[in-house]
């Protein structure tokens, strides 16, 4: 084993340790909660809508669970891996960024825009089953109504759920996730990774060269100096508010589901 190699195994049981003192910002998703009939009639309009409703909420309760409680457990883990990070030098903090950090923290901080996507994904389709109750003849199943998968958005989540009256506190509770300020205090780094440079994260500056409006906007110049990384303890700070807002989001979205499966089902299913 090279001397490289000791470092790193040496500093990565330093991170084990150190992740046993790290709690958790907020607790887990729960799971099992969704328990719809598993028993309905085929032979009905009602049982077949039924039945693609449930099969629905159970894939979204997962997913989305299962996607909030990855961001939770790597806040943690960065959380970890900052403490690990004080007090090394340059070389020795970008051996352990390059081995260990950077991909976990590109997941992070990715994660937010992906899972507030995917609630309106799992809103829009379960809105759309449960109106067929609520509007009977005028309901009707097209892609007017409901586009394919990859035309839904925020928009279209809305105007299926809007009747619902559990839909103004799960909207609230969504547009503190991926918002204004979170791009800005982590660099917008979500459209730079997919669009533009990546921004770094702790080490190293990128698009040293930028083109950007005169102080008159009649013209672009073009600026020297490059973007600064996203520091580690801004970005555990900014994904635990993250993970709060989407924890309040996924409680928001068992009551819609509460509130829907009472009205499909005749009872509700949380």
């Amino acid at each position: 084993m090279d001397q490289v190699d000791e470092f790193l195994v040496g500093k990565y049981s330093d991170y084990r340790a150190a992740l046993q003192g790290v709690e958790q910002c907020t607790p887990f998703m729960p799971y099992g909660w969704f328990k719809p009939p598993q028993t309905v009639r085929l032979d009905t309009d009602l049982g077949r809508q039924q039945m693609v409703y449930r099969d629905q909420a159970q894939d979204a309760a997962r997913d989305l669970a299962n996607g909030i409680n990855h961001l939770i457990n790597l806040t943690r883990r960065l959380e970890a891996w900052k403490t690990v990070l004080e007090g090394l030098d340059l070389p020795q903090k970008n051996d352990l960024l390059h081995e260990f950090v950077q991909d976990l923290a590109a997941t992070a901080l990715l994660l937010p825009y992906t899972l507030k996507a995917r609630f309106y994904f799992a809103i829009a389709h379960l809105s759309h089953q449960a109106n067929c109750v609520q509007q009977g003849a005028l309901w009707s199943d097209d892609f007017s109504t409901l586009p394919e998968d990859w035309g839904i958005n925020e928009g279209v989540a809305a105007r299926l759920a809007k009747p619902w009256r559990s839909w103004g506190k799960l909207i609230k509770s969504l547009n503190t996730v991926d918002s204004g300020d979170y791009k800005a205090a982590t660099d917008d780094f979500r459209s730079k990774h997919t669009h533009r440079f990546t921004p770094h994260v702790e080490l190293g500056m990128t698009q040293m060269m930028k083109r950007l409006p005169s102080q008159d906007a009649q013209k672009p110049c073009y600026g020297i100096g490059g973007s600064d990384p996203i520091m580690l303890d801004v970005l555990v700070n900014e994904e635990k508010k993250q993970c709060t807002g989407l924890s309040k989001s996924y409680r928001a979205f068992q009551q819609l589901v509460s509130e829907q499966s009472s009205v499909l089902f005749g009872e509700s299913c949380t």
